[in-house]
């Protein structure tokens, strides 16, 4: 995405939300994001004779990610596993952030309906 785009949808977010942003702060940053995790994946090996046999697994640092259906696993280098273990953090505070936003959504529009209900309600007379 174009940085100047980004910029002009973050403005319009604020518009849309008006004052009291705090909510918004997961997105209005510009630090690059993740999807995915990243762990270390323990496994063994098929060599009869490697020490995995006994109990000590080969260990690689991994990122996965969901792409269009499917999991994929990438081999983190060991340089950049602060790296995106950071970035795959953000990503994760994104999303709480926006099943947030959507979930105070959803409270506003139930209010805003039963107001509306009890609009009607007073205004209704009978025949």
């Amino acid at each position: 995405m174009q940085i100047q785009n980004f910029s002009a949808l973050r403005q319009r977010l604020l518009e849309l939300h008006g004052p009291g942003s705090e909510e918004l702060a997961p997105f209005l940053s510009d630090r690059p994001m993740v999807k995915g995790t990243v762990y270390t994946l323990r496994r063994k090996c098929s060599k009869p004779s490697c020490r995995c046999t006994t109990g000590q697994k080969h260990e690689t640092t991994v990122l996965t990610a969901r792409i269009n259906g499917k999991m994929r696993l990438w081999q983190v280098p060991e340089d950049r596993f602060e790296e995106l273990h950071d970035r795959t953090e953000i990503y994760r505070q994104f999303r709480k952030a926006r099943a947030r936003l959507i979930k105070e959504q959803r409270k506003r529009q139930q209010e805003m309906l039963r107001i509306v209900d009890a609009i009607a309600k007073a205004r209704t007379r009978q025949p």
